[in-house]
């Protein structure tokens, strides 16, 4: 497939992630997809930074699609463009605000001891990004110390405000239109499958796939289910809704 012919697709990594979350996509995809994944490492409020991948997306109209934090912001982006956006994936995500004082106090004590001991908060998150099979990986594990690490505790403590800070959107999901796919995993321990059906019964146009034994960082747990699961995306087509509610 020329370059002409590949579709315009835009990965948003999450919190504390970069393009290496969706290095075996951009691999996978690379004969189908022309990939553009931004930098969000620098903005302190999530809205900022939707807006800003909007301005930069070398794309008038194009796929999109996020995993965490980055889904969070995928979803903000096709309600405030959604002319532009042709179609979604939110992975691993969750559209609510952090409501409950649990949740504030648990991302504060996360950036304090992102201050104090970096590579100690990056082991305390593992557990919480890896289902407990995947931590036995090495060369998994080796990938996203390596990834966080390269980021710093300053991303990671700007990010996490900023996460503090952001808006519920659940209360506005119902007005996405375009053909959405919801992709999660059975043991994420950050956003469980309740979170996943939530999010695909509240899109009209959306579909859920629920990956077996794959907890949060989905993309890198199970590349190759994630990158056929975004090829059979692309090609569906974006004019038809989708039927809510499939799992594989």
């Amino acid at each position: 497939m020329n370059r002409d012919a590949r579709a315009p697709l835009v990965l948003i990594p999450g919190l504390l992630c970069n393009e290496v979350l969706w290095e075996p996509q951009r691999a996978g995809l690379h004969d189908c997809a022309d990939i553009w994944i931004p930098d969000i490492s620098r903005h302190a409020s999530l809205p900022e930074a939707v807006d800003q991948i909007l301005a930069d997306a070398p794309f008038q109209r194009f796929a999109l699609a996020g995993l965490s934090m980055g889904g969070y912001m995928a979803a903000l982006a096709a309600l405030r463009a959604p002319g532009r956006i042709e179609r979604l994936a939110l992975l691993n995500t969750r559209a609510h605000a952090e409501e409950t004082e649990a949740g504030r106090r648990r991302r504060a004590a996360q950036i304090e001891l992102a201050r104090e001991d970096f590579p100690a908060l990056i082991e305390q998150l593992l557990p919480a990004l890896l289902r407990p099979q995947a931590l036995r990986d090495p060369a998994l594990t080796h990938a996203v110390r390596g990834m966080s690490l390269s980021l710093g505790a300053d991303v990671f403590i700007r990010q996490q405000e900023a996460n503090m800070k952001r808006p519920s959107i659940a209360g506005m999901l119902d007005s996405i239109a375009c053909p959405t796919w919801v992709i999660g995993g059975d043991q994420d321990a950050i956003a469980p499958q309740e979170s996943q059906h939530s999010l695909a019964q509240a899109i009209a146009s959306a579909r859920l796939h629920v990956l077996r034994d794959c907890g949060h960082l989905s993309t890198l747990e199970h590349p190759g289910a994630v990158t056929q699961l975004l090829r059979q995306w692309l090609r569906h087509p974006s004019h038809h809704p989708l039927h809510q509610g499939a799992t594989s």
